[in-house]
């Protein structure tokens, strides 16, 4: 199927790099080459945001020639966590760990040229520790890395991940600046906690956006208009926050709910985003 047939420019749509990873497990270079083929402008990095692999000064400047030569550019980057090594783990090696994973995301952020590092909050799933000492254990992860973060001009956006997401946000918003904590709204995850009406009240710290679509029962990463969210609401309220960065969309393929090929999920995933983006003056 030719890009050719989904027409131009998507305005100021983003795409998330990760989208074929539990599927196709396409290289980078190929993942690249479709998203511009089809029209995408910019991305948000989302490969190895769920493993420990640190990136060397080399794959740093292999992976910003790819992502130039494609002709795209990197909006901001998904921070990395594994089940044994996230941002409140109990031991001081593996929180150590920990910053240092994010450290290196910071780093490979203000590279591309990206503003903002994707963060996970603590979750009660992680060992016996109650939330509240969970998430004043991770304060001395922001506490490590802002320096970094004020010296390279990156923000930590904290994505919305639980039903008590409220707690959570209020906790880091409370402390910190919005210049160096913010806001990643995801609206799968909204939709799946029943929160959506809560989260927008943080509308002033929105610094990254993961968009995607499930029918409130799985984290499915659709393309929008797949299930039940109500795209009107959330791209009016995105639009009247005042949010100036390209409008980024997580969306995945996975085998069992589309069984096209690459292009044909692309072409699918294009003319959603196109009926998103239209809905507001972006």
């Amino acid at each position: 199927m030719s890009a050719m047939k989904v027409g131009g420019s998507l305005r100021k749509a983003s795409i998330t790099s990760d989208m074929f990873n539990k599927s196709f497990k396409l290289d980078i270079k190929t993942k690249l080459r479709l998203f511009a083929e089809y029209g995408f402008k910019y991305i948000h990095w989302c490969d190895d945001w769920n493993n420990e692999v640190l990136y060397s000064r080399e794959n740093i400047g292999q992976y910003k020639r790819l992502i130039e030569s494609s002709g795209l550019k990197c909006i901001d980057v998904h921070g990395t966590e594994t089940s044994a090594v996230h941002i409140a783990s109990e031991e001081e090696n593996r929180l150590d760990h920990y910053v240092k994973l994010l450290e290196n995301r910071i780093e490979f952020c203000s590279v591309v040229g990206g503003d903002s590092v994707v963060i996970h909050p603590p979750t009660d799933d992680w060992g016996s520790r109650p939330l509240e000492w969970k998430l004043d254990r991770s304060l001395s992860v922001f506490e490590s890395v802002k320096p970094m973060c004020e010296d390279l001009g990156i923000a930590l956006a904290v994505e919305n991940c639980y039903p008590y997401d409220e707690k959570v946000l209020e906790h880091y918003f409370e402390r910190y600046s919005p210049e160096f904590v913010g806001f990643c709204f995801d609206s799968g995850h909204a939709h799946l906690n029943k929160n959506l009406d809560g989260l927008m009240r943080f509308s002033d710290r929105l610094k990254a956006l993961h968009l995607h679509d499930n029918k409130g029962k799985e984290d499915d990463h659709q393309p929008p208009f797949w299930g039940s969210i109500d795209w009107e609401r959330v791209m009016l309220w995105i639009e009247q926050s005042g949010y100036e960065k390209p409008i980024n969309f997580e969306v995945s393929h996975h085998p069992e709910l589309f069984k096209g090929t690459p292009e044909e999920f692309l072409d699918r995933a294009v003319r959603s985003v196109r009926k998103a983006m239209a809905l507001v003056h972006l």
